[in-house]
């Protein structure tokens, strides 16, 4: 917890103020759920020293508050869920080979009925756990090759007349998930869904309230303008992918990159809402997930305030008196500029 508490702390001080919190993926869920205690026991790194219990969530969620910042947490489904798996491996999908299965586990299945009453029962804790309006639902699907060796999976394609088009199968997903944000919350509040550009992509076009995370940096352009088209609210990447090292001075690409520069109207501008710098967990951990964010996070932070750029040059001198001041408060950093001096 303490280098999400450090992640907090760096936001704060460059004005961002909202922490998408990637909870869960493949490789470890230390949610504790009090639904589902098998997610954790089963399926984080350590049920004891890798997890994160109610008391844990609660203070974090008070400690970003305190701070102007708001936590919009995220279960990615249906792919990022083996270790879902690992406690509960019904609601996975059974990978085959030659006609037998051969021992792997996929996605969620998206077949089973059993597969929805869990994650309905899952997210009435989650939205009662995390009480933001805002919750990331993901949708990108990563390895199809389970889902297209698996004979009920192809007989249920059939069925639904998909043909061999599997992204009809993921806004199947999609849309039956969305249905149960909308029955857990009831009609006391409302939860605005998040999902993956890849779910837009693929043709969910049911709730256009949803917002679309654009996350691509090859294709951003083209999907802000789709999705805008649409009449979707979209938060855009492109090339705010942290945890990507391009060059010792990427921030430079991070700094000129303008979200609403896509070749849109002025009303499809005003639905590009927001920007995310996104740190994804496949080679991250907490022994470089600061040194990977800050300060190169704040060059993102600073475009999104401020529509008009400065002097690169001057933004870096910046950005190195930034690094010194987030020494200052145990926040260490990477060196943008290189070596250099920190004044007492």
């Amino acid at each position: 917890m303490e280098y999400l508490f450090k992640t907090i702390d760096a936001m704060a001080m460059v004005k961002m103020n909202v922490f998408h919190w990637r909870v869960t993926d493949s490789q470890s869920f230390p949610f504790v759920s009090s639904t589902y205690p098998e997610l954790s026991n089963k399926g984080a790194f350590h049920p004891q020293f890798c997890t994160y219990d109610e008391e844990e969530v609660a203070d974090l969620l008070e400690y970003a508050r305190l701070r102007g910042v708001r936590v919009i947490s995220e279960f990615n489904t249906p792919d990022h869920t083996l270790s879902w798996g690992n406690g509960y491996p019904d609601i996975l999908t059974k990978c085959y080979k030659d006609s037998e299965p051969d021992g792997n586990l996929g996605p969620l299945n998206p077949t089973n009925p059993e597969t929805f009453t869990f994650l309905e029962n899952f997210y009435k804790e989650v939205v009662t756990r995390f009480s933001d309006s805002y919750l990331y639902l993901g949708g990108d699907v990563e390895f199809l090759s389970c889902w297209k060796s698996n004979p009920e999976i192809v007989q249920f394609m059939d069925s639904m007349q998909f043909g061999d088009d599997y992204g009809k199968l993921v806004t199947y997903y999609m849309d039956r998930l969305v249905e149960i944000i909308e029955n857990v919350t009831g009609s006391e509040s409302t939860i605005t869904p998040i999902l993956h550009e890849s779910v837009f992509t693929n043709g969910f076009r049911s709730k256009t309230n949803a917002i679309i995370h654009v996350s691509s940096s090859l294709d951003r352009k083209t999907v802000t303008q789709l999705a805008t088209t649409e009449g979707f609210n979209v938060i855009v990447t492109g090339e705010w992918q942290l945890d990507v090292w391009l060059s010792a001075d990427d921030w430079k690409q991070h700094y000129e990159q303008d979200i609403r520069d896509f070749g849109g109207t002025d009303e499809q501008s005003q639905l590009v809402i927001g920007g995310l710098a996104a740190v994804w967990g496949r080679l991250v951990d907490e022994t470089n997930l600061i040194s990977l964010s800050w300060p190169r996070a704040a060059a993102a932070a600073e475009r999104l305030w401020s529509r008009n750029p400065e002097d690169i040059e001057k933004f870096g001198e910046r950005l190195s008196e930034l690094h010194c001041r987030m020494a200052k408060n145990n926040i260490q950093g990477y060196p943008v500029n290189g070596p250099g001096f920190c004044p007492p």
